[in-house]
């Protein structure tokens, strides 16, 4: 399944690693720089909504000044324990809170492919948004224990026995009353 997180933390890290600020904070320019670089990179891959990129973009942009320091940027061109840790951490704190965008797309295209309505697609995309957004930081630290190799979480975590039974029970609930909020 195509997504952005994986080539949007390789692009974090080259857009962060070039700046030589004095501290650790992830400063407003390295994050607004981040932010146009991300909205840039998605619009390339096309697999996100206009509008999901500024979302996405945007929510990884403040996780990341909020979450992580230069430190962990500059720890993901290891080849140690500590570029996994870094890499754990931005899966977690940075990506993981954001993952309902993609979500938000992807199952919205996939369900407008196979049913062509609009309402069903956007209640059942909607809420397994909402889903998601609580569900994976949640889920996340238990995945990489688990998989501690893992540099793009969106597969397993749609893949997962959790997020396919409740996204069975969404499409049911949706196609029964799609109007629902």
């Amino acid at each position: 399944m195509k997504n952005p997180l994986f080539c949007i933390i390789l692009l974090m890290t080259l857009i962060i690693s070039s700046y030589t600020y004095a501290g650790t904070v992830i400063t407003p320019e390295m994050g607004e720089k981040y932010f146009e670089n991300c909205v840039s990179n998605t619009k390339k891959q096309g697999t996100l909504s206009s509008e999901n990129q500024k979302k996405f973009c945007a929510c990884t942009a403040i996780n990341m000044q909020k979450s992580i320091t230069q430190e962990d940027i500059r720890a993901l061109s290891y080849r140690d324990k500590s570029a996994r840790l870094a890499m754990n951490k931005i899966l977690i704190d940075v990506n993981g809170p954001c993952m309902q965008y993609p979500v938000y797309d992807l199952l919205n295209n996939q369900c407008m492919a196979d049913l062509k309505n609009t309402a069903i697609c956007s209640c059942l995309s909607g809420k397994m948004a909402l889903f998601t957004k609580a569900y994976t930081q949640k889920m996340l630290p238990q995945l990489l224990k688990d998989n501690p190799e893992i540099y793009d979480p969106m597969t397993p975590i749609m893949e997962s026995t959790e997020f396919q039974r409740t996204q069975q029970n969404i499409a049911l609930s949706c196609a029964t009353n799609p109007n629902q909020k």
